[in-house]
């Protein structure tokens, strides 16, 4: 019987016992990982009709990766893509853990720390939204631009008042010695809400060679004004009508002012208002002063990026 139940398709022997139970997932994890070969075939098991068969190849997978990581690479857009449109929290709470094993680019690193934001902040299971947590803050030790994501995303766990969150929270923080009351201060104008305000121009972004002088159509009494030299641009920021025809720029954005001044200690800020944007498909543009921060959106996604921020932050139009 054992030999025949190895002879069956990997479909087959995941479908077989209680949904409650793990069934075949570690013997087909253990097969797979001695034959390569039979990866697509697991791989694909992820959409099988059957939600037994999905839960349990999500599980070998998983198990899988710990061994080989690099493995799973070719199937990173697969698994950004069509993997996470699966909504079944046991396949969820297994690809959390696949992800952060996964060789990315910077861009598919952030579009899993999006789609892993909105596990942790949407999922009715409590297994996906800490798996989700766990993700991010592993993400983020390779990748320095999730940092400010992961931190809040701790904060949110710590005050969450749901004990599995906090705990894990706590479990992480433990190494760095962060207790909740510094990450709570640290975060404090995350508990007390943002106030953005809408400024009124269209902007552009223009860009000169880098041995160019600051030219002469700026006009620095305009509200937001910036120049940025690298050693291979001059990059201008300032209204779109003042950049002359024939200036290399992107024209069509608009820009929320972050109000007050933002405390150089504090963190997650640009996260609270990126991350939502992002889940709305929506590209920005951020720039920082000493004062404060400044999001651009593209003019004509200025409505609806605005009715996206005010569900987490007063936004003055």
């Amino acid at each position: 019987m054992d030999e025949l139940i190895r002879n069956a398709s990997l479909a087959r022997r995941l479908a077989i016992g209680d949904r409650r139970t793990v069934g075949d997932a570690p013997s087909v994890a253990d097969e797979v990982s001695a034959d390569r070969g039979k990866l697509a075939e697991l791989v694909g098991c992820l959409f099988d009709r059957n939600a037994s068969v999905r839960m349990r190849a999500a599980d070998a997978l998983e198990r899988v990766s710990r061994g080989n990581p690099g493995w799973l690479d070719p199937y990173v857009e697969h698994l950004l893509t069509d993997a996470v449109a699966i909504e079944q929290a046991e396949v969820r709470w297994h690809l959390a853990q696949i992800v952060p094993r996964l060789t990315m680019t910077e861009e598919q690193r952030h579009r899993a720390a999006v789609l892993l934001a909105d596990w942790f902040e949407n999922s009715p299971s409590r297994i996906v939204q800490t798996s989700a947590l766990q993700a991010v803050v592993d993400l983020a030790e390779s990748d320095a631009g999730l940092r400010a994501t992961s931190a809040e995303m701790l904060g949110r766990a710590m005050r969450s008042g749901v004990p599995s969150l906090a705990a894990r929270a706590r479990r992480i923080l433990k190494p760095f010695e962060v207790d909740e009351a510094t990450l709570t201060a640290a975060l404090v104008r995350e508990q007390t809400g943002l106030t953005l305000t809408i400024l009124p121009d269209r902007l552009a972004v223009a860009q000169l060679p880098p041995g160019s002088g600051l030219p002469d159509w700026l006009d620095w009494t305009d509200p937001l004004v910036g120049a940025t030299r690298t050693g291979e641009e001059l990059s201008i920021l300032c209204r779109e009508d003042r950049v002359p025809e024939g200036v290399k720029a992107e024209r069509g954005w608009r820009a929320f002012r972050v109000e007050g001044v933002v405390d150089f200690t504090l963190f997650g800020i640009l996260a609270r208002i990126a991350v939502p944007l992002a889940q709305a498909h929506l590209p920005i543009f951020a720039i920082s002063t000493y004062n404060t921060d400044y999001v651009l959106v593209r003019a004509d996604d200025l409505d609806k990026a605005a009715d996206v921020l005010a569900l987490s932050c007063t936004v003055k139009r």
